[in-house]
C-alpha cells in the first residue's frame, strides 16, 4: 500500500465541455485531413514510381552496354572466380544496386574502405566513393550490373553471408552512391 503526499497527490483536471464551435471546427477540418492524406499518399506513389522508372532505365542501358548479368550467371561467376560484388545503397530501405566485378576491390582501391553507414553520414569515404563511381559503377565503369528482380532478399543475404566466410574466393563490400554524400564532402555526383 502507497501513501500520498500532498506532493504526489494527482491533481485533478477539468475537463473542457464540448461546444458547437469545436464540433464546427472538428467537421471543417475533415475535408482538408482527407486532402492531405490523398496529397501524401499521390506523392509517395510519384516517388516510387519514378524510383522504379529511374532504375529500369539504368537496367536498359547497362544491358545495351553489356554490363547486365542475371543473378544465376552472377552466382555461378562469384563462386566460380571470385571477384566482388559492390552493394550500392541509397538508403537502408532501398534502392540498393548490386555489381559484380572480377576485381579485388580491396586490393586495387588506393583508398580506406569503410563501412556504409560511415560512409553516408559522415563523408569520410568520399574519395574511395568516387573511385568507385569512376572505376566501377558509373557510366563509364567496368563492373556488371546485377539484375535482381525477383530475387528475395533471404537469397542475396545467403551470398552476402557466404562471402563473409574465410573460404569464400569472392568479397563483398557496401558503397554509398556520391548523390547521398553529405554536402560538405565536396564530392559531385
Amino acid at each position: 500500500m502507497s501513501m500520498r503526499t500532498p506532493q504526489t497527490e494527482p491533481t485533478p483536471v477539468e475537463k473542457q465541455p464540448v461546444t458547437a464551435q469545436s464540433v464546427l471546427l472538428g467537421v471543417a477540418m475533415m475535408p482538408v485531413l482527407f486532402f492531405g492524406a490523398g496529397l501524401a499518399i499521390s506523392s509517395a506513389t510519384a516517388l516510387r514510381w519514378a524510383r522504379g522508372y529511374r532504375e529500369n532505365s539504368l537496367r536498359t542501358a547497362m544491358k545495351a552496354r553489356g554490363r547486365l548479368v542475371g543473378w544465376a550467371e552472377f552466382l555461378e561467376k562469384m563462386r566460380a572466380s571470385g571477384g566482388t560484388c559492390i552493394e550500392e545503397k541509397f538508403s537502408p530501405k532501398g534502392p540498393v544496386r548490386f555489381w559484380w566485378t572480377p576485381d579485388d576491390v580491396h586490393a586495387e582501391s588506393p583508398h580506406r574502405i569503410i563501412d556504409w553507414f560511415t560512409m553516408h553520414k559522415g563523408g569520410a569515404g568520399a574519395p574511395f566513393v568516387q573511385w568507385c563511381r569512376e572505376r566501377y559503377t558509373g557510366e563509364s565503369g567496368s563492373a556488371l550490373l546485377v539484375d535482381t528482380r525477383g530475387i528475395g532478399k533471404k537469397e542475396i543475404y545467403a551470398l552476402w553471408s557466404e562471402c563473409r566466410s574465410q573460404s569464400c574466393k569472392a568479397q563483398w563490400i557496401e558503397v554509398a552512391p556520391p548523390e547521398i554524400l553529405p554536402a560538405q564532402t565536396g564530392v559531385n555526383p
